[in-house]
């Protein structure tokens, strides 16, 4: 995350692993502009159709870059989308439940004919992304691969298989943004 650097996704400057208090500390680019609100304490919508397109495309930008850096949010929602000063851009925030993906970002570094990462050893250790499949983020907007769990079947059966967990996740919790936004209203409790 330190080495990341995009006008959509907030800077890490610092991690701080203070082992004694078993506390992770992460000093962070400071933006001033707040949380993205899509209505008032009466439901009322506050952003106008500008602002709306300019926090779908901000969003869409920064979880492009980050999914092709191999990092996976895993808690897209309102509270993490956060402005700057002046309320002319909006930052991803909050990556305390990301995941770094090295074999997404093997996929996306194929995907765009990078050779960078192709020369390391495709190492089965550094591919093993079953960390995604534990839950983490916020309940409400959490994914369905996350949540799954299979069904009772006849005994003897084979339960389906979990489906795979990839950063599809990030993109379902940015639809529910996309709808609140446009909706101006939760369509699930948080």
């Amino acid at each position: 995350m330190k080495k990341c650097r995009h006008p959509h996704v907030v800077r890490l400057y610092e991690v701080i692993d203070d082992r004694k208090n078993d506390m992770v500390f992460m000093v962070m680019e400071y933006l001033g502009g707040g949380e993205v609100k899509y209505a008032n304490s009466n439901g009322e919508p506050l952003l106008r159709v500008d602002q709306t397109r300019r926090i779908m495309r901000d969003a869409i930008l920064g979880l492009e870059y980050l999914h092709h850096q191999g990092i996976i949010h895993r808690d897209i929602k309102p509270a993490n989308l956060l402005w700057t000063e002046g309320h002319d851009r909006v930052k991803i925030a909050d990556f305390g439940t990301a995941h770094f993906s090295y074999a997404q970002r093997l996929a996306a570094a194929k995907a765009s004919g990078s050779s960078t990462l192709l020369e390391t050893e495709e190492d089965p250790l550094l591919l093993n992304d079953a960390d995604l499949a534990k839950r983490a983020g916020t309940p409400a907007f959490l994914a369905p691969e996350i949540v799954w769990e299979h069904t009772k079947v006849a005994e003897g059966a084979t339960p389906p298989p979990r489906p795979p967990v990839t950063k599809s996740i990030d993109i379902l919790g940015f639809r529910r943004d996309v709808v609140l936004l446009i909706i101006r209203q939760y369509t699930v409790s948080s």
